[in-house]
């Protein structure tokens, strides 16, 4: 979540509801954006909760709930929708509040396939309500200029008011909307943001594909405030999320996993190395050594689960993790590769003192990239209004 307004003292973005760690004095700024985060988050996707309610969960006054639920509802993110089944104490029945999927959508553009741009426009439920793709025939013709293009179609399509746009990449992008590095894409220092922005006249948010699934998997596939999620495609990458809280890194290249070298004589890797983790278990890899031999199939995936989950280990034990979550083609992330991580994650990690971790495969598939982008947009949004 690479544009998202965050504290300067912290090197993590976040998810939808930021820990606040400094002990300086609070601008009263960074206290109202606190306030709409925690109580959205409550909300965020389908939930519906009365003020009183919010204010009991997140700790806010009965003032401040009712300013920031009304300054919701007045930017049309929030709704009333009803009144409580029943009064939880004496009383009227209080007043019931969601999100407002009626007014504002989404543009979300995803980069992480190596011969397609996907786009799609979401409302504030991650619901796509227009798709459009552009098929490229080289993972170089993926360009601004095109993805400026798709954007044009999308937002010709878009119902009502857009709150902005979003694109997912793979590769590392600063807080500024640049990618500052992106192999996969040939892509180094693009400013894509400030182009699309300035293009569009919309606020743009890009992020890291990994980081985007993630929160797909947090909000809509039962993730955990504290998961680890690894994207496995043509790249290799890792997001994580601590305490509800996306770590980027102080240079933004937190979970750039893929190149941790695992065979220093193994196969050569875009970034120049040998042996990297992605060198060795990219998809087009792996679909390639099986086709040569499809009788090795379940070795061939057994050894590329053993090699990730040899790298897994050590930050699973640093951060004392148990939600770790795998994302990748059906034919490549299934029982084999899965089970073949997991026993070796937790032969590294083993001891009396922990519980066997489980590797487990993402429960949101195609599209989580589109839709966990479209919440990186929806929360930039929540931080500027």
């Amino acid at each position: 979540m690479t544009t998202a307004p965050t504290m300067a003292s912290r090197d993590v973005g976040p998810a939808l509801m930021p820990l606040m760690t400094t002990t300086e004095r609070a601008d009263p700024s960074d206290v109202r954006m606190s306030n709409r985060l925690a109580a959205f988050s409550l909300l965020f996707p389908s939930r519906s909760l009365s003020r009183a309610q919010i204010g009991r969960m997140t700790g806010l006054s009965r003032v401040s709930v009712s300013q920031v639920v009304s300054d919701l509802i007045d930017h049309r993110i929030l709704k009333e929708s009803g009144r409580q089944e029943s009064a939880a104490r004496r009383g009227k029945r209080g007043t019931l509040i969601s999100v407002d999927d009626s007014h504002w959508s989404v543009v979300s553009i995803d980069l992480s396939q190596p011969y397609l741009i996907r786009g799609a426009v979401l409302n504030l439920l991650g619901i796509a309500l227009a798709s459009a793709e552009m098929a490229v025939d080289d993972p170089g013709q993926t360009t601004p200029e095109r993805i400026a293009d798709l954007v044009s179609r999308l937002l010709a399509a878009a119902p009502g008011d857009v709150l902005g746009i979003g694109i997912a990449v793979t590769g590392i992008v600063d807080g500024h909307g640049t990618v500052i590095d992106s192999r996969n894409l040939g892509w180094a220092g693009v400013a894509l943001g400030p182009a699309i922005e300035k293009r569009f006249g919309l606020p743009v948010t890009v992020s890291n594909d990994a980081n985007s699934a993630l929160l797909t998997e947090r909000f809509y596939g039962g993730g955990t405030p504290n998961t680890l999620f690894v994207q496995v495609s043509t790249g290799v990458g890792a997001a994580l999320l601590l305490g509800d809280s996306v770590v980027l890194g102080p240079t933004h290249a937190a979970g750039e996993i893929g190149h941790v070298v695992v065979d220093p004589a193994g196969e050569e890797c875009v970034c120049g190395k040998r042996g990297c983790l992605e060198a060795m278990i990219n998809v087009p890899r792996l679909s390639a050594v099986i086709a040569s031999d499809p009788s090795q199939r379940a070795q061939v995936l057994a050894e590329a689960g053993r090699l990730l989950g040899g790298v897994l280990a050590m930050p699973a034990s640093l951060l004392d993790l148990a939600d770790i979550v795998v994302h990748g083609p059906a034919e490549i992330v299934g029982d084999s590769f899965l089970g073949s991580a997991e026993a070796e994650l937790n032969a590294r990690m083993g001891s009396a003192l922990r519980r066997h971790i489980p590797v487990r495969r993402c429960n949101c598939g195609d599209g989580n990239v589109l839709r966990g982008e479209g919440i990186a947009v929806l929360q930039a949004a929540l931080g500027k209004l």
